[in-house]
């Protein structure tokens, strides 16, 4: 299934005007096609939905997961600090009127926890799960990630660069635990912080 018959699949659930879906679908597709992204892409978003479709027998309300999953990225700046809150704030605009207050704030909460990386319900550790679960595969697939990163981030002189990326392998290097889920602390958590700590070391 393709992002667009996910997404179009997904809004069906909620509306039957097929235009304001491909008008929605068409918009998501324009941010997350920018120039400037090499890594937080449709590409990106495909990834999350494999580890989501894995998964998603373990999720309460997979739906909402799926709308947080399209929308978490959807402002992507890198000179700014606050795209979760832009992105957060972008779903809860669009889909005003086909979910719920309590669904949108649902999501909205999610979308945030994917900057805090805390998550105090199940749904939202699995979000926060599916991604980063590009930080635990093998050495090659991350090696890969970090070099699509520094792509995004070219415009930045590399000892800028560098003393930045330095402060986020540390922000998970540090922490007790990178996954929320003991699915995922099970299944990839030394071969990230593995990853982590050998990029760290390439700075």
């Amino acid at each position: 299934m393709t992002l667009k018959e996910r997404f179009t699949q997904l809004l069906s659930l909620y509306s039957q005007d097929n235009e304001l879906i491909s008008s929605l679908w068409n918009e998501l597709e324009k941010h997350y096609k920018e120039k400037h992204r090499t890594y937080h892409n449709l590409k990106h978003l495909e990834e999350i939905f494999s580890y989501f479709d894995r998964y998603k027998d373990e999720l309460k309300d997979s739906n909402l997961v799926s709308f947080s999953i399209f929308y978490h990225d959807v402002v992507y700046n890198i000179w700014k600090k606050d795209n979760e809150e832009k992105s957060a704030d972008f779903a809860v605009d669009r889909l005003r009127k086909l979910l719920s207050k309590d669904d949108l704030n649902i999501i909205f909460n999610q979308i945030i926890a994917t900057k805090t990386h805390e998550g105090s319900d199940n749904d939202t550790r699995f979000l926060i799960d599916f991604d980063l679960a590009i930080l635990g595969q093998s050495s090659e697939i991350y090696q890969q990630y970090a070099k699509l990163i520094r792509k995004e981030y070219k415009l930045v002189p590399d000892i800028l660069y560098k003393n930045g990326r330095k402060k986020v392998l540390h922000h998970f290097i540090d922490k007790p635990f990178i996954y929320k889920t003991n699915t995922f602390t099970d299944r990839y958590e030394k071969q990230a912080k593995f990853n982590l700590k050998t990029e760290l070391n390439t700075l």
